[in-house]
């Protein structure tokens, strides 16, 4: 389970990289920035899950292999960016990789969060779904407010809801004896509705523009 863990863990880390980077190529930004967006986005929601659960330094922390990776994906979105394909890569292109990048991130985290969550606390439910949304979720908070955007969270089409849905799944199927299924089941919920959420445009309700009372 551990390794299972580490692979998904590891799978979020790089996907969630990708798409930090690329918000970083999107505001211009110096490899530099690009960095700090991808290591925001990467780790930042597996340190505020590690701080809830008590692990103090975060795991990405104690092991340099996170951060190393991190880097290593900054530097290669910006050569590819960077280089004489740069044309080829921005537009449509450079969006759906960000879309797949983060929905891949998503799902993977959320899977890490509410499987650590469960290790630790199987009789609280509502903490291990919650877990694993701030997982998903939170690096991706992290890295809008440094990019000078309004969280994804907060206004994009269907985005916490899949992880939300995700850790319900895994808490049922890891309590109704499926244990070895339940990362894969619940993994494959969050990309299959963040997808199609994407696809579709789908989005929740929101309170519409009122129009002006005439006198």
């Amino acid at each position: 389970m551990d390794i299972i863990w580490y692979m998904f863990d590891m799978i979020g880390t790089i996907a969630f990289a990708v798409s930090g980077a690329l918000v970083g190529v999107a505001r211009k930004m110096d490899i530099f920035g690009m960095a700090v967006l991808a290591l925001a986005t990467a780790i930042g929601g597996g340190i505020v899950r590690d701080v809830l659960l008590g692990y103090f330094p975060p795991n990405s922390l104690r092991n340099v292999v996170y951060v190393t990776v991190v880097l290593a994906v900054t530097v290669i979105v910006f050569l590819i960016y960077n280089s004489r394909y740069r044309k080829h890569a921005m537009g449509p292109r450079s969006r759906a990789s960000y879309l797949l990048a983060d929905a891949l991130g998503l799902a993977s985290f959320t899977v890490t969060g509410a499987s650590a969550g469960f290790k630790l606390y199987p009789e609280l439910p509502i903490f291990i779904v919650l877990l694993g949304t701030i997982t998903a979720v939170g690096g991706g908070i992290i890295r809008d407010m440094l990019a000078q955007r309004i969280p994804s969270v907060l206004k994009e089409d269907v985005y916490a809801l899949p992880s939300i849905i995700g850790g319900i799944v895994y808490y049922l199927m890891v309590t109704s004896s499926w244990e070895s299924a339940a990362v894969y089941g619940a993994f494959i919920v969050v990309l299959i509705i963040r997808l199609l959420a994407i696809k579709y445009n789908w989005s929740l309700p929101k309170v519409g523009k009122t129009k002006p009372v005439a006198k």
